[in-house]
This record gives structure tokens, sequence and C-alpha cells, in this order.
């Protein structure tokens, strides 16, 4: 039955105000207000910046009561002075429904392997950490030059970062400073660089490294904020670092559940060996998967030089 009196869903009529408030068009991001529902979920579940989107179930659809129901291609259930804006806007929400589907499920394939890939090098320097401590009695092997970059990984750090906010190279730079401040191979103390988000630059030293490999904790202070850097220097290619989840966040989203510290395992990113690999590897395996093809530290990354 046709009745142009019945009222329609709020989304609409919060839409309608706003084009009239702002005198615009409604672009797709207007519907995202009424697509997102409070969820029990943990925020550090959140995807792609937003928040945890109902769009797997039409639950949000059930507000419209008749109007949804009775609706089919030929006929509408209200034919009221704007029912063709009505069901235009009406089209355009469930596009961006599909839309925010397609973006949640992308955005949670790329956390899968983003998480995979990182256990797998966590795992990788979790077994020098354990060699380290049968052997602990051992004599000690002397520390060989940190100067470089390590790449950093934690997994337990991806499930907690939103998709916009993951940043993809995660790292730690240990360098010296010639007499002119610029970055050098050789000195007698090194400064260090941590590169974890964008908005929260952390740079320390200068520092005298341990002369012994260990696993002994390395206390360092950052330079500007005062946080307190844990290293612990497994190898020449391999250590560990705890942070505050100030530096692993930027200021002000930090998620409420986050722990305290986040420890994030480094491997040494040796850029001659990568470019020997990229001469040999002109194109990628059918074997491997989107993920490592777009890796920061894969074959379209590796050209760039030590800073």
């Amino acid at each position: 039955m046709v009745n142009p009196r019945r009222r329609l869903p709020a989304w609409y009529y919060r839409l309608v105000a706003l084009t009239i408030r702002e005198a615009r068009d409604v672009s797709a991001q207007d519907f995202d207000e009424d697509l997102s529902s409070l969820s029990s979920a943990p925020s550090h579940s959140s995807v792609s910046g937003l928040s945890r989107f109902s769009i797997d179930s039409e639950s949000d659809d059930e507000e419209d009561g008749e109007i949804y129901q009775d609706d089919t291609v030929s006929s509408r259930s209200y034919n009221g002075e704007d029912a063709d804006y009505y069901y235009e806007l009406k089209a355009e929400r469930k596009a961006r429904k599909r839309e925010l589907k397609a973006i949640r499920e992308y955005d949670q394939q790329s956390k899968d392997s983003e998480r995979a890939f990182d256990q797998g090098k966590e795992k990788e320097v979790q077994e020098m950490y354990d060699s380290l401590q049968n052997a602990e009695k051992q004599s000690k092997t002397p520390l060989g030059s940190i100067v470089g970059r390590f790449y950093l990984h934690s997994s337990n750090h991806v499930d907690y970062c939103p998709g916009s906010d993951r940043f993809p190279s995660k790292y730690v730079e240990f360098y010296h400073l010639d007499k002119d401040g610029a970055p050098s191979r050789h000195g007698r103390q090194m400064e260090g660089y941590i590169s974890i988000n964008p908005a929260t630059d952390c740079y320390f030293g200068p520092f005298s490294p341990p002369k012994h490999t260990g696993l002994e904790e390395f206390q360092l202070t950052s330079n500007c904020r005062k946080h307190n850097l844990v290293f612990q220097f497994l190898s020449h290619d391999y250590i560990k670092l705890k942070v505050p989840c100030e530096v692993a966040f930027k200021r002000g989203e930090t998620p409420t559940d986050a722990p305290e510290v986040f420890e994030f395992a480094g491997i040494r990113h040796d850029f001659e060996k990568a470019k020997e690999e990229r001469k040999r590897k002109r194109s990628p395996s059918p074997r491997e998967t989107y993920f490592e093809m777009n890796h920061p530290q894969g074959w379209w990354n590796q050209n760039r030089g030590w800073p």
C-alpha cells in the first residue's frame, strides 16, 4: 500500500538537514554516521580508522519499517513529494554499505597477512634470544657495528592498530653524526631514531653501545619527551626493543585497552644483499602473497640506500 505520510528513517532527515545547513549535496561519507554502530568489541579491532560497521547485516535497515520491507524494483511503499530524492539517497546508502564492506574485508585480509608476517619475524628473533639464554654462562661475543636500520615487528602492535594507523615502515636506525651534524658510519658515540608512527618522532642519544651481545637490558631515554627505551642487543643482526605505547601511537589516539609497553623484534636490513636479490628477482613468484609483494621490505622498496 502506498503511504505518502509514513515517517521516513532518521538517516534521511539527518541528511536533508545537512544539505540545507551546509548548502551542498550528500557525499558517500555522509552516510557513515548511520551505518556504524557501537560494538562491545575491543577498540583495537576497529577497521580502517572507522567505527565497527554493522554492514554484514540488515539490522540498521529495520528502522525503515515497511518502507524497506515493501519496496520492490517496480513498486514503492512511499510516494511523498520527496520520494524520488529519498529513493535516490537510499540507493546511494546501499552502495556505500557495499563499499564499506569491501574496505573492511580488504583491510582484514591485509591485517591478517601483516600479523602472520610479523609473527614469523618475531619467531626468528626469539630463536636467537633462546640460544643466548641457553648459553648465557659461556663467554660473551663482541657486538659488531650496529650502524644501519633494523626493521621492527610486533604482531601485538598490528592487532591494536586500525588500518589507517598501521604504518609499514617501522624501524630503528643507528648512526653516527659527523662534525656537520650529518649521519655518518663512523664516530665515537651513536645517535638513534625510532619510526613506528610518523606522528611520534623519537630520537635518542648520543650513547655508547654495549661491547658484547647478550640479554642484558640497555636503557636509553628519548630526547624530546623523555620516554624510556629498552634495548637488548642479541647480535649484530637481531635486537629486541621495548617502547611505551605513546611512542607506538599518535598522541591522543592510543587505544584505551592498549598495554603500557610494546615489545618489538628488530632485524637488520642488509641493503647490499637486498640489491643482489632484487637483481635476481625481476618478477613476483606466483607463490608470493599480496602482502609480501607490497611490504616495505619487499623488492620495490629495497633500492633505497642507507640514509
